[in-house]
């Protein structure tokens, strides 16, 4: 891992952290090129065990998440040098054929933010990447997985981050197109340059009404890209953290705590996994407790975890939600709300939300040191309120996910 002050200048950022001898042999030339192609890992319904689903990702026979089944033996690891995440680690992604990956992400740096009595806090700076958040990761993975299921065109909200990642990605895809439904309140800015192959429809209300169009707007000949329940994006959103796990790991440390800020909870439940196979790997004693993070202002799985916990089930739609951080701004999390909350239980974490206040004080303390997004800054004020909580008095290190620099 590296310090902030590695990050000095946001030019040198995206090498700073694996600079190495050379390019590892798995790494050299991207996965394209090593050809090949591979059976499909088991895809399997987490909820009814069925095998059938659409091309969303969702099971056929129940409309429940589905998650592929690697080999337990998969030994793939980040070493220094290495310059293509998804070759690093592509025999723990869904996709048959190393072609298909047309994107290669150079691993983000693992820096040392601070240490509260002793326990090191560790930021994974997502803000290197190409749009400037995580969803550039999950869009590497989503679209070859597409194409290996013959989509052509799909459909698709957002909120921002994930449309102008798709918009980036698709240049690599010439074979698909999309559209995607937006508030009318998403700055153009916010989306890059635009791309012919990707429609934008403007919706009046929030991003629950863009998601309920986006649905309802799938037309012959196009799918549903999926959100939450797509496999390609919650397989490329893990990489972050088995990066993370690994660069910490080699330098000596330990992570057993994982901080994130939520919107449908889609980095959550992709961080169990990573954890799931670094543990197998690595025969850690357990794998790292998850934290979901929300902002005061728009924190409906908050509050339905906290019902949860005193024995009712009572669900708060937010409408209209507001605050600092616009990318996380979901006030119906509920489609998703159960798998996220079964992750962070059986992980025994929790969740935990903060006030504007405490996101500026965060951004003040810590936006000199690396690149940070309203988002990430939530997480990380997460973590001073749980410490301040004394949920992390014991633990042996905490892995904070900055998922966007400024505007992300």
């Amino acid at each position: 891992s590296t310090t902030p002050q590695d990050l000095a200048a946001p030019a040198r950022v995206a090498g700073v952290a694996h600079e190495g001898v050379g390019v590892s042999r798995r790494a050299a030339g991207g996965p394209g090129e090593a050809g090949g192609r591979r059976p499909l890992p088991a895809l399997v319904c987490v909820d009814c065990g069925s095998t059938e689903q659409d091309l969303s990702g969702r099971c056929l026979a129940c409309q429940g998440m589905v998650d592929a089944v690697y080999p337990t033996e998969v030994a793939a690891a980040l070493q220094p040098g290495d310059t293509d995440t998804l070759a690093t680690y592509w025999d723990l992604l869904p996709v048959p054929d190393r072609r298909s990956c047309r994107i290669a992400l150079e691993p983000t740096p693992t820096v040392l933010l601070t240490e509260l009595d002793g326990v090191p806090v560790y930021g994974k700076v997502e803000a290197v990447l190409p749009t400037g958040s995580t969803k550039d990761r999950l869009i590497a993975v989503a679209l070859p997985l597409m194409l290996e299921r013959g989509v052509e065109r799909f459909v698709f909200s957002s909120t921002g981050n994930t449309a102008a990642a798709y918009a980036w990605g698709l240049q690599f895809y010439p074979e698909l197109s999309a559209r995607v439904y937006l508030s009318e309140d998403v700055p153009d800015s916010q989306l890059g340059p635009p791309n012919p192959a990707m429609e934008v429809v403007r919706v009046k209300g929030d991003y629950v009404e863009a998601g309920n169009r986006s649905r309802a707007g799938v037309r012959p000949g196009e799918a549903p890209e999926g959100g939450f329940f797509n496999l390609g994006r919650r397989e490329g959103a893990k990489l972050a953290c088995l990066e993370a796990f690994d660069d910490i790991e080699r330098q000596g440390g330990r992570v057993d705590t994982v901080v994130q800020a939520v919107a449908s909870g889609l980095g959550i439940v992709a961080a169990a996994r990573a954890a799931e196979q670094s543990q197998a790997v690595r025969r850690w004693g357990r794998a790292p407790r998850l934290f979901c993070a929300q902002q005061t202002s728009c924190s409906p799985m908050v509050k339905a975890y906290r019902a949860v916990m005193s024995g009712t089930n009572a669900r708060e739609i937010v409408e209209m939600p507001t605050g600092l951080a616009e990318a996380i701004l979901l006030g119906d999390p509920f489609a998703s709300f159960d798998y996220v909350a079964r992750a962070v239980r059986d992980s025994s974490g929790g969740f935990v939300d903060v006030t504007s206040s405490e996101i500026a004080a965060a951004l003040q303390r810590h936006a000199r040191e690396v690149p940070l997004g309203d988002a990430a800054a939530v997480a990380l004020a997460s973590v001073y309120r749980l410490w301040e909580q004394g949920d992390l008095r014991e633990s042996e290190g905490v892995l904070v996910a900055l998922t966007g620099g400024p505007g992300r």
